[in-house]
């Protein structure tokens, strides 16, 4: 049993990163100079946008360090693509703002995304998205505990 449970969960990062990859083509024509790291970051921080997002919340979303993350939101600003405005309770922290420049981005990448997705789950049926959901989303609970 060991043993397929490594199997499994190699063969899911190799397929995460292989999806990544495929993104990364897919969305070639998009003509953007953010890397599909730093999108990540701007996907987080619109996914959180009812909230206050700072760098340390953003760090613990994408699981990276805080100085790898800081660096990306650097990059993201110098793009105008998302601003940093000073927490009115705690003049330590920054709150990170997507841009309207930065949202008409988000929406092109969640295109793109549900595009590959489309083509991604073709020949799937309902039910086996559903489960497949269920599946993911189990083990994501699981790791998170661990």
């Amino acid at each position: 049993m060991k043993k397929n449970s490594i199997n499994t969960l190699l063969y899911i990062a190799l397929t995460t990163k292989e999806i990544q990859y495929a993104f990364k083509r897919f969305s070639a024509d998009l003509k953007t100079d953010v890397p599909v790291e730093s999108l990540g970051i701007l996907l987080a921080v619109h996914h959180h946008n009812s909230t206050d997002v700072i760098q340390q919340d953003i760090a613990e979303i994408i699981k990276k360090d805080k100085s790898a993350v800081l660096r990306q939101i650097d990059s993201l600003e110098e793009k105008n693509l998302i601003q940093r405005m000073v927490d009115p309770n705690d003049r330590r922290k920054n709150i990170i703002k997507i841009t309207g420049k930065g949202m008409k981005l988000i929406g092109k990448v969640s295109a793109k995304m549900d595009e590959l997705y489309a083509l991604l789950s073709e020949g799937l049926d309902a039910s086996e998205t559903e489960t497949f959901h269920k599946v993911l989303n189990h083990l994501r609970s699981k790791a998170k505990t661990l």
